[in-house]
């Protein structure tokens, strides 16, 4: 299979990061089926189609954390827990932008998307698991 080296760098790159510590470090994030059923179909062979598959499956694990911070907020009993975990959210999507923006750079190629899209993916769902271990710890 041709696409197999590209999909073995965005699997490497879906690994955990060493240092990360403010997220669960499972061995992958929750992805649905229909994630890997995209990748796995012929149009998610190419860049676009890989791109396209991250944007559809973001919006997914966009929604699934939305869920889980909303859940977590309405655990909390106090204005100083809601500040903090709210202060603790806006800190953390300025990580994930900071973050994924800094693996790509237009002069490094197709696969530079590839590398960013995932990034932004795979933040958005390992945050969206710690959220959901966060509303069962009270």
């Amino acid at each position: 299979m041709r696409f197999a080296p590209v999909l073995l760098c965005l699997s490497i790159l879906a690994a955990p990061v060493a240092g990360q510590a403010a997220e669960p470090q499972s061995s992958s994030p929750k992805y649905s089926p229909a994630y890997d059923r995209c990748l796995a179909s012929p149009d998610g062979q190419s860049t676009i189609g890989m791109i396209q598959c991250a944007a559809v499956e973001l919006k997914v694990q966009d929604a699934r954390l939305n869920r889980a911070y909303q859940d977590a907020m309405k655990r909390l009993d106090l204005p100083r827990q809601k500040t903090a975990l709210k202060k603790a959210q806006r800190a953390w999507i300025a990580y994930r932008d900071a973050d994924c923006a800094s693996v790509y750079d237009p002069d490094w190629g197709s696969l530079a998307r590839i590398e960013a899209n995932a990034c932004v993916l795979d933040h958005t769902a390992r945050r969206a698991d710690a959220l959901e271990m966060y509303r069962r710890l009270r």
